[in-house]
């Protein structure tokens, strides 16, 4: 995609350059993503009696995110982001559950203990993180990796958004048939609560 700067002037180069950044973060994130690594991931959901996701601070919104749409697809799907109450959570963690662990720098101290638990426990573990050299990396059997760089105060979504989105479609696609009826009916109740604005 070609962008010509000749449409802004000085004082909104700062914009455009953000755009930039989130664009070569995306395009790096695709240029390193392994395929077969990927797959297993989706293969890992999908086979899961219970998904748990793992998100603090900023990655939080992450986590909202992809908890929000797995849990029209899968079983069971439960977000933790407190580390107060994650004993009650996790306690009989065993082989047929997965755990993805979402964190970028700098790094969650909790997210990282609760995907080491959870390797320990046998489940399946999943990183979404910025690196191969995170410090989720030793603790997950798929790791995901997608670039968060931004020459700023904060970290950058974008990729690692549209890594998750990649992720939820690749399962519902998966699920496509299971994932209609239960559109069907929740369509239906939808409409009877009157959830979603009509003109």
């Amino acid at each position: 995609m070609k962008i010509s700067k000749e449409v802004y002037n000085d004082q909104d180069q700062s914009v455009y350059d953000i755009f930039l950044d989130d664009i070569s973060n995306i395009r790096s994130t695709l240029e390193r993503l392994d395929v077969d690594v990927f797959k297993r991931a989706v293969e890992s959901l999908i086979k899961a009696k219970r998904v748990y996701i793992v998100a603090n601070r900023s990655a939080t919104a992450l986590g909202v995110f992809l908890e929000y749409y797995l849990q029209f697809l899968l079983e069971q799907v439960e977000l933790i982001h407190s580390i107060e109450n994650v004993s009650e959570r996790i306690y009989d963690l065993n082989e047929d559950d997965v755990v993805i662990g979402i964190s970028f720098a700098r790094y969650t101290t909790s997210t990282i203990k609760v995907l080491s638990y959870a390797q320990e426990k046998e489940a399946t573990t999943v990183a979404i993180t910025d690196n191969l050299l995170s410090p989720l990396i030793p603790y997950a059997n798929i790791p995901l990796t997608a670039s968060s760089q931004m020459p700023t105060f904060i970290d950058s979504f974008v990729a690692p958004l549209s890594l998750i989105n990649a992720l939820i479609i690749s399962v519902g696609k998966e699920k496509e048939e299971k994932f209609q009826d239960k559109l069907e009916s929740l369509e239906e109740l939808w409409d009877k609560f009157n959830i979603f604005y009509k003109k």
